[in-house]
């Protein structure tokens, strides 16, 4: 198996469920690889941004990277895997744990700091509006950040403790390590967990969370509730003004098939349906008549344009619908495309 192929096809966001398993085997194999993989992603990052590329050509940037890789050994670290998102927030990272570095030199020659202390820079990652981003931490787990997203991790994890904040909409394939337990802490609650899969839902525009449970073993934390432990298949929601957590059993491919690029309903608002296609697709919506909020959809999207989604929609509901796309706001910012949805 070639796997400089499989690497690149990760990059690329065309990698299938078998070669992911490869590539993780091949990844444990020997802490060398590791290293490898981290050195030709962060290669990789550097092309995408030289290139301003909007679409990532796996081939062509396969032979960049082969070419400038000197493998230089640096241990540690998590690896990141960023698609089209903010590459300033880890730029701003970097910088700061530079000030950190330097800044305990300083204290230590000086005398003036006689206590051992460790400051640890943190880590965060954004994903805008209609961009995916894959993640491995430092301790293999995958973490795959749907639109909007952002996760959070300081330079403790895999070493003190495995914690992460995090908001948006991910899942997560954590590994197995019952001594560090791996904990998402959202602003209302925390969800533990030792080595599974599982998804969140969690946009702070919605009114509920939900943690799908697809393998093994997550317990929700609320504080002054009791915890709640659900098994694979169940799904336990939180609404966030009530307070009131339901568990129930649901099928996981409905809310995890967003990582193959689907989007699913089933009996879902018109006013959900709007959020998420608007998240996907990068759009907003203005809705002119209160009479479509009413209605509810069930249904699968795959890889369909904005605009054959909505003639699907349109077909199926008494709507109408114009889209105004890019307008310039002035040379280097854009207004989002708007879609305004009438009764038919």
């Amino acid at each position: 198996m070639d796997y400089h192929y499989l690497i690149s096809k990760f990059f690329a966001g065309e990698i299938t469920d078998d070669e992911l398993n490869l590539l993780k085997s091949w990844l444990n194999m020997d802490p060398e690889n590791k290293h490898i993989f981290k050195e030709e992603n962060e290669l990789w990052q550097a092309t995408s941004i030289q290139a301003n590329a909007q679409h990532f050509n796996a081939d062509t940037a396969w032979k960049d990277i082969s070419a400038r890789l000197d493998f230089e050994k640096e241990n540690g670290k998590a690896v990141t895997i960023v698609t089209r998102t903010n590459f300033r927030i880890l730029v701003a990272a970097a910088v700061l744990a530079f000030i950190i570095i330097i800044g305990g030199l300083i204290l230590r020659i000086s005398g003036k700091n006689s206590l051992n202390q460790t400051l640890v820079a943190s880590t965060q990652i954004v994903t805008n509006d209609g961009e995916r981003a894959t993640l491995f931490l430092a301790d293999s787990t995958r973490v795959i950040l749907n639109s909007g997203s952002s996760i959070e991790y300081d330079g403790h994890y895999n070493i003190k403790d495995r914690i992460i904040k995090f908001s948006g909409e991910a899942y997560f394939d954590v590994s197995h390590n019952p001594e560090k337990p791996f904990i998402v802490k959202l602003e209302q609650l925390s969800v533990i967990v030792t080595g599974t899969r599982f998804n969140i839902f969690s946009y702070a525009n919605e009114d509920r969370i939900e943690a799908t449970l697809e393998e093994g073993s997550i317990k929700v934390s609320i504080e002054g509730k009791e915890p709640v432990t659900i098994e694979p298949g169940e799904q336990v929601v939180y609404f966030v003004k009530s307070g009131k957590i339901y568990v129930h059993d649901v099928i996981t491919e409905t809310y995890t098939s967003w990582k193959e690029n689907k989007l699913r309903f089933n009996d879902t608002p018109f006013v959900e349906v709007l959020r998420e296609i608007g998240r996907r697709y990068n759009v907003k919506f203005e809705v002119t008549s209160r009479e479509l909020l009413n209605l509810k959809y069930t249904g699968t999207f795959i890889d369909e344009s904005i605009e054959e989604v909505m003639q699907m929609l349109k077909t199926v509901s008494p709507i109408t619908f114009e889209i105004n796309n890019l307008t310039s706001v002035n040379d280097k910012q854009y207004r989002k495309p708007t879609i305004v949805v009438g009764k038919d």
